[in-house]
C-alpha cells in the first residue's frame, strides 16, 4: 500500500511541475504579447506623427509651386512688357528739334 501511496505522489509531482512550467510559459507569452503590443502602439503614434508631417510638408510644397508658377508669370509679363517698349526714342519739340529721350514710365 506504501508503494501506491508513492506512486500515486509521483504522479501529482510530476502533474504538479508540469502545471507550473505551463503557467510560467503563459505568463511570459502574455507579458511578450503585452510589450508586443506597447511596441507596436508606439510605432503607430509614430507612424501618424510621421504622415501628418508627410501632408504638411506636401501642403507646403504646392503653395510654393503656385508661389513659383506666379513669379514665372509676373517675370514673363514683366519681360514681355520691357519688349514691346519702345528703347530710345527722341523727344522733339514744337520747333522739330529733338530734346532728350522720351520716357516710357510706367506706374
Amino acid at each position: 500500500m506504501a508503494s501506491f501511496f508513492s506512486a500515486v505522489s509521483a504522479g501529482a509531482g510530476a502533474s504538479s511541475f508540469a502545471l507550473q512550467t505551463a503557467r510560467r510559459e503563459a505568463q511570459q507569452a502574455e507579458q511578450t504579447a503585452r510589450a508586443l503590443r506597447s511596441e507596436a502602439q508606439s510605432a503607430q503614434r509614430s507612424a501618424d506623427e510621421e504622415q501628418a508631417r508627410a501632408d504638411s510638408l506636401s501642403a507646403q510644397s504646392a503653395d510654393a509651386d503656385d508661389r513659383s508658377t506666379s513669379a514665372r508669370r509676373n517675370v514673363a509679363s514683366i519681360s514681355q512688357a520691357q519688349a514691346a517698349a519702345p528703347r530710345n526714342v527722341p523727344f522733339v519739340n514744337a520747333s522739330g528739334q529733338a530734346t532728350g529721350l522720351l520716357l516710357n514710365a510706367v506706374a
